[in-house]
């Protein structure tokens, strides 16, 4: 016997559950909680955007690992194309081996073929376009310029007419009294 009442079996449950109601009834029961899996799928989706922002971006334009590019005094905003990185050893194309340099100067046909299946993917992807036909090229700066214009040379014969040459901005100007030949 508790207080003047007497529990019977089976009441006490009834009895602390009416208890509960009577509570509830008279206040708002509020469950407040952080709600995790939409804030982790924005976030998702935010850095998915950037990431593909900053890859398509141009002037994000990385050269191989071996190759350092020419400073220069001047030039133009890097447009879209396909990229060739030549070391002093290796030839890329779009950032995966083409060959050896001295090989792919003697017979240059995985060469071409390489630019054919970059052209192609433009075909295929840019249906009923006339193909711009511009790629850029980053030479290392130590490279002879006999074989930079000897690569230059085999471009137009996969339709890359329009030569991009990748260089780093912030060469010197020469002094004003000085002349360059």
């Amino acid at each position: 016997m508790i207080g003047a009442n007497t529990i019977q079996k089976g009441t006490f449950v009834k009895t602390i559950m009416a208890r509960s109601h009577r509570k509830a009834s008279g206040k708002k029961n509020m469950i407040a909680g952080l709600m995790l899996t939409p804030m982790v799928d924005m976030f998702s989706l935010l850095v998915i955007f950037l990431l593909q922002s900053f890859s398509a971006s141009p002037e994000l334009l990385y050269a191989a690992k071996d190759v350092t590019l020419p400073s220069a005094v001047t030039g133009i905003e890097v447009k879209d194309a396909p990229v060739i990185s030549v070391s002093s050893s290796e030839i890329y194309v779009d950032q995966k081996l083409a060959g050896n340099l001295k090989d792919l100067l003697i017979n240059p046909e995985p060469l071409m073929e390489k630019l054919g299946e970059q052209r192609d993917l433009w075909l295929r992807t840019h249906p009923g376009q006339d193909f711009p036909g511009k790629i850029t090229l980053q030479a290392h700066k130590d490279l002879p310029s006999p074989i930079v214009s000897q690569l230059m040379a085999m471009l137009p014969s996969q339709n890359f007419a329009t030569i991009q040459l990748a260089v780093v901005a912030g060469g010197s100007e020469p002094a004003p009294d000085k002349k360059v030949e």
